[in-house]
């Protein structure tokens, strides 16, 4: 008698991200080991999410694993896969939860495949599963979790640069504030269209500074840099309990500086495990739960067995 066999599911880890760095909106990300999503693929009739796992719950329908799935299944010719996502990033921090699970999916496809896709076609392809969370195509996230360590992205033309695995310890802190659903398009709505030339010069600046001090794993430029956003955070720290009082109790401990990761609430401090402890203190001084992390940077989305 013959038995039909489950397909075995194949399946990938990627890291959670801050992008931004400060300066470098849009266009700069690192990859670190704070958390890290798994998603596990096998190929069956259409494309649905049927199992959820991990520490987060995230809905199976409009899940942005599948806007991937299909798209990298299109360009490897795969007709249609079963996915499984294990969620380890927390949503909505503004540390790449979709991000991760983007570049996870692509990684995934291609295993399944046995076929890699270009850098811009993978981080393209992810950058469409960002669209479909927040509205609006950024790569930075999706390019820092699918390559790994520090990326910068062009968009016209569309470019990914990979500067390598910095050799650094950062710490990321964390509000469990509560956000809305649309968190990263409401942090975008303010922000300004248009910005004065002297401030794009600054932020260009910060930009170069920050990439030379990551290379360079040089801790006091970086904290120095990621602090010369004249633009962004002046704007987004408004949507951040208690933002100001947090940054002077972190320098205060002796940290270089601190920026926002990405949309927020979550911050990354370029400083050790006490200015940790001055960021969590700041926030309960304020009624606010709140947690840290000292993370290096991570590698690039890889193969992973099943969660």
């Amino acid at each position: 008698m013959a038995y039909a066999v489950k397909a075995l599911w194949i399946c990938a880890k990627a890291y959670s991200s801050s992008a931004n760095l400060g300066p470098g909106f849009d266009v700069l990300a690192l990859a670190h080991d704070a958390y890290y999503d798994i998603v596990c693929v096998r190929e069956t009739e259409g494309f649905k999410v049927s199992k959820v796992t991990g520490g987060w719950n995230v809905p199976k329908e409009n899940n942005n694993a599948i806007v991937v799935a299909k798209l990298a299944s299109e360009k490897l010719g795969i007709k249609g896969v079963d996915i499984w996502v294990h969620k380890g990033v927390p949503p909505g921090r503004g540390l790449g939860s979709s991000g991760a699970t983007a570049a996870a999916a692509v990684k995934a496809i291609e295993l399944l495949a046995g076929r890699a896709l270009s850098y811009e076609e993978a981080v393209s392809i992810a950058a469409e599963g960002e669209r479909a969370v927040s509205g609006t195509p950024h790569a930075d996230n999706v390019a820092a979790s699918y390559l790994g360590g520090l990326v910068a992205v062009t968009y016209s033309p569309f470019k990914v640069v990979k500067f390598g695995l910095p050799k650094i310890n950062l710490v990321v802190a964390t509000p469990w504030i509560d956000v809305p659903p649309s968190k990263t398009g409401e942090a975008r709505k303010v922000l300004p269209q248009l910005v004065e030339l002297k401030d794009a010069v600054q932020l260009i600046g910060g930009t170069a500074l920050v990439i030379k001090s990551l290379i360079e794993s040089d801790l006091e430029l970086l904290g120095k840099a990621v602090m010369m956003d004249n633009v962004i955070t002046p704007r987004r720290k408004k949507l951040i309990p208690c933002y100001d009082k947090v940054l002077e109790a972190v320098l205060s401990s002796g940290a270089y500086g601190m920026t926002i990761s990405g949309a927020g609430p979550s911050v990354l401090i370029i400083g050790n495990e006490r200015s940790g402890e001055a960021a969590v203190r700041a926030w309960n001084e304020c009624g606010i739960e709140a947690s840290f992390k000292v993370v290096k940077a991570a590698p690039g989305a890889r193969a992973h067995p099943p969660p």
